[in-house]
């Protein structure tokens, strides 16, 4: 029950939402154009390859039960669905729900871990949705200040 409570404080709690201030969007830093391109350019097969090898192999696996060393051993099954399914991501903006599911899971920070604040909340999610997030990532790095 502790447990409840706790997300429930933690969760819970409402905050008040502004709308969107359009002076920010206008009057804010625009990204140069070689940044901007960077951003739009389609993204490669290699691209999502490398994404892919480059998460751990001892990474929890998410809802679906599958790990990146599972689509690694097996690429050369899985490969060009995997990356039909990233590229699917990238040209509709939509991601399947089945792949869109995190799973919490809470961490004993100690091996002694009495109450809820002793645990650490990790979010497992699909190794696509991983890839994903990595691609973005990456090509965002040339847009953000040091």
């Amino acid at each position: 029950m502790e447990f409840v409570e706790f997300y429930t404080k933690l969760f819970g709690t409402h905050y008040p939402t502004t709308g969107l201030d359009p002076s920010i969007v206008t009057s804010g830093n625009i990204l140069p154009l070689d940044a901007v391109e960077g951003l739009v350019t389609p993204i490669t097969d290699l691209e999502i390859k490398e994404a892919l090898f480059d998460i751990g192999d001892n990474k929890a696996p998410g809802p679906d039960g599958y790990t990146s060393a599972f689509f690694k051993h097996n690429w050369h099954l899985v490969g060009h669905e995997f990356i039909l399914a990233v590229k699917g991501f990238f040209g509709s903006g939509k991601l399947l729900k089945q792949l869109n599911h995190t799973l919490i899971a809470l961490i004993p920070k100690t091996t002694h871990s009495p109450t809820a604040s002793d645990f650490r909340p990790i979010s497992c999610t699909n190794v696509i949705y991983k890839v994903i997030t990595k691609i973005l990532a990456k090509r965002l790095i040339p847009c953000l200040p040091n």
